[in-house]
């Protein structure tokens, strides 16, 4: 395994290291909750990491790296650009709490709420619409930019257009690219929101991004991750996990995430608006439960006509695999688990998804 791969992969199981720390002072402080949810994530990413390696270094799915030329230097590139311009954020943090600035007055307000404002509760579900953005680098704008690249390293000298033009860029292998730029992608965004979600749980004073203390609950303004970390480790745990496995990997996670997102938004929603009837003692409503289910279903189908998959499992197999993984989210969303569900979601839906999807 090259240098750059390996120092990725130790950068991320120090994250790792950070996130268990974070849960451990979660117990120490009595909130069994984050400590469930933040251990919770932890155990994804360390757990699809390893499985990674094992993947990449004991098969013949992939023969690069885990992440391959120019995506390693790129990596590397944007985190030595990202941590001296997030420190002088911070910075800039320090000097407005040392002038006597302190927490913004939405904090006071919004920490006693269990239920968010409608209107907060709406732009935290639109957040979700950023994972379709992977879906469209694996399926479309990957393609483009595939030939970006190409295009590029033709400018090179012979000798780098050789190291450029590596397997992973030739024409036999498309999705092999979209999938190391997608993993790129995401890891990259992973390194920057935990970056910032240390700070606001452990510096909140020192946090640079408080406006988005707007779209958390309460029990997530302290020890807990937020969910769009949670999101991002579901995510990118399947990438790395399922997505070698062509074409079966990247259609099985790209349907997952277009179900779960689109489920949860028209469960939370719709729950909200036209919901009556409470699940046990939660705010979760069976009009949302069902809305949940319908919407995943139907956004799962329409997805999977939409990439012609009904070539390789048939129309039936794309009825089983969507109707199975909108009853996957409806489930969760009656049990109502402490770990969040940007979590669960995708990585219980894919994972399922993907082994049944062998069978056709």
């Amino acid at each position: 395994m090259q240098f750059l791969s390996l120092l990725i992969i130790c950068i991320l199981y120090s994250y790792s290291l950070f996130i268990l720390y974070i849960a451990i002072m979660a117990k120490d402080n009595g909130d069994i909750g984050a400590f469930t949810n933040n251990i919770a994530n932890f155990a994804v990413l360390v757990i699809s990491v390893s499985v990674n390696l094992i993947i990449v270094n004991n098969s013949e799915l992939s023969n690069i790296d885990f992440l391959v030329f120019p995506f390693d230097y790129l990596t590397i590139s944007f985190l030595i650009l990202f941590f001296p311009l997030f420190l002088i954020f911070i910075y800039n943090e320090k000097r407005k709490v040392n002038r006597g600035n302190g927490l913004p007055k939405f904090e006071e307000s919004f920490s006693t709420r269990n239920i968010l404002p409608f209107k907060y509760d709406l732009y935290r579900k639109l957040t979700h619409l950023v994972v379709l953005f992977v879906v469209l680098f694996y399926f479309n704008f990957g393609f483009w930019t595939k030939h970006v690249f190409i295009y590029l390293s033709e400018l090179l000298p012979e000798d780098l257009y050789m190291l450029f033009y590596s397997i992973f860029l030739s024409e036999s292998n498309n999705m092999i690219f979209t999938q190391y730029l997608v993993v790129f992608l995401v890891g990259i965004s992973l390194f920057g929101l935990l970056t910032a979600d240390f700070f606001r749980i452990l510096k909140p004073k020192l946090y640079p991004l408080k406006s988005v203390n707007k779209i958390l609950r309460e029990k997530e303004l302290h020890l807990r991750l937020g969910p769009q970390i949670s999101m991002t480790i579901g995510c990118f745990s399947i990438i790395i996990l399922y997505g070698l496995f062509q074409p079966l990997g990247p259609m099985m996670i790209c349907t997952a995430m277009i179900i779960s997102i689109f489920g949860d938004m028209a469960s939370n929603l719709i729950g909200r608006v036209f919901g009556k009837k409470k699940i046990r003692n939660t705010q979760k409503t069976y009009a949302g439960l069902y809305s949940g289910i319908v919407v995943g279903f139907l956004s799962g189908i329409i997805f999977l006509l939409i990439i012609n998959a009904q070539e390789l499992f048939g129309y039936l197999g794309i009825f089983i695999l969507t109707f199975i993984g909108s009853m996957i989210i409806g489930l969760l969303d009656y049990l109502d688990l402490e770990i969040d569900d940007n979590l669960t979601y995708p990585f219980i839906v894919s994972s399922i998804l993907f082994f049944l999807s062998l069978f056709f």
